[in-house]
């Protein structure tokens, strides 16, 4: 079998939730005998056109306008769709296998569509709702051309996922979501859950949590993209409450995004700078170090959130993994521990729902012993791969 992905840049290319999901999940298929093709967006005019990458992955790249352009908006749709179209038929042409084509960005979509060939679509997240605030300071877009675009994307999406034979969501959240735009979706729709490398991503051989408890100093640690629906600044603004009950608690920041300024600025404004550190962007092997110093993971979000990938990630290196009720958090962490759920997505919400997690001991030692083992067993990439396998052979009896 033959697995033609379409997406947007790919790990490591760009280190984003997507981009990384896209990476692993067809590293793994190849580890499974599949071949895999990725057609992805070059981030960097040094990248190759075509490679075969030491994982097994041939990589196609094509070029979008830059975002500096003032034309870019009406550019994009037009190019994308025409050098996706190229390179599409160069993957299904020189295949001899069965080929499934699995997208996962919609403005990546339309030259799929126009070759009238069948694919699946894994739905990551409405991106109509995101294109604005999560590329604050990216795009020179006006006010009027910003509206146009939302909605370009919004009926751009509702198209993919309507003709896809197959709609894969990482959650019931998503789920919903795309119901929204294609509420045909019915019984086309499969959920998969996010996927985790928990070989990487595991415990460590130190039990920094027993030290650190030993010494009354708790580590928190996050890793976001600094933008305001992730919820970053929220948990900053939490940590006066917290440090209020644990005076020697410190929170770790990791990641970057068009927010960082202002979380800076909160951060000095809350006289918390010895107790709030600005990690910036890290590598995945700091990121896995990150986890298991932590004594808890948190993920703030304020809105949309599609899966969790830090939080299934936090869990499988067996730290406790704390959500606030949005999205598909709960999801996520829901069979381990109700007590990993914040009251609320506010500050005050996170504060005393992480107060409450760290006063409860015994609670907090069950939850981390049994982390490891909870998310091995929903989200290692294993069982994701066959049902994904499987997904696939149904698709293709189908043609």
């Amino acid at each position: 079998m033959h697995v033609v992905m379409v997406t947007n840049p790919l790990a490591p290319d760009k280190l984003g939730g997507l981009e990384r999901y896209v990476r692993d999940l067809s590293a793994r298929l190849v580890t499974r005998g599949l071949r895999v093709t990725v057609i992805s967006k070059r981030t960097d005019d040094v990248q190759l056109d075509s490679e075969l990458a030491e994982d097994g992955i041939r990589i196609l790249r094509y070029a979008a306008p830059k975002k500096s352009d003032p034309l870019f908006a009406m550019k994009y749709a037009g190019a994308i769709r025409n050098q996706v179209g190229r390179l599409l038929a160069d993957a299904v042409g020189r295949s001899t296998d069965s080929t499934v084509i699995h997208g996962h960005f919609p403005g990546s979509m339309p030259a799929v569509i126009s070759s009238k060939r069948s694919y699946v679509y894994t739905f990551h997240a409405p991106v109509y709702k995101e294109i604005i605030s999560e590329r604050q300071g990216s795009y020179l877009l006006p006010r009027p051309v910003a509206g146009i675009a939302v909605a370009g994307m919004r009926r751009t999406e509702a198209r993919v996922l309507t003709n896809a034979s197959i709609v894969f969501t990482l959650s019931e959240f998503m789920a919903s979501e795309a119901r929204t735009l294609a509420p045909s979706m019915g019984s086309r729709h499969v959920l998969v859950p996010g996927g985790i490398d928990t070989d990487a991503f595991a415990p460590g051989a130190i039990d920094s949590l027993r030290i650190r408890r030993a010494l009354g100093m708790p580590l928190l640690f996050t890793a976001r993209r600094l933008v305001e629906r992730t919820g970053v600044e929220e948990l900053v603004k939490a940590m006066p409450r917290i440090l209020a009950a644990q005076p020697d608690a410190h929170l770790y920041i990791a990641g970057d995004g068009p927010r960082r300024a202002a979380i800076e600025h909160e951060r000095q404004h809350l006289g918390l700078v010895r107790n709030v550190t600005l990690l910036g962007r890290i590598s995945e092997s700091d990121l896995v170090e990150w986890y298991r110093r932590a004594d808890v993971a948190v993920t703030p979000t304020k809105e949309l959130e599609g899966f969790g990938l830090s939080t299934a990630e936090a869990l499988a290196c067996g730290t406790p993994a704390f959500v606030t009720p949005v999205g598909a958090n709960a999801e996520v962490v829901q069979g381990l521990d109700r007590a990993l759920v914040a009251p609320a997505a506010s500050p005050g919400g996170i504060a005393s729902g992480l107060i409450s997690l760290w006063q409860d001991t015994e609670r907090l030692k069950r939850i981390a012993a049994t982390a490891r083992d909870y998310a091995q067993d929903r989200f290692g990439w294993d069982s994701i791969c066959a049902r994904y396998i499987g997904a696939y052979d149904a698709h293709l009896k189908t043609q």
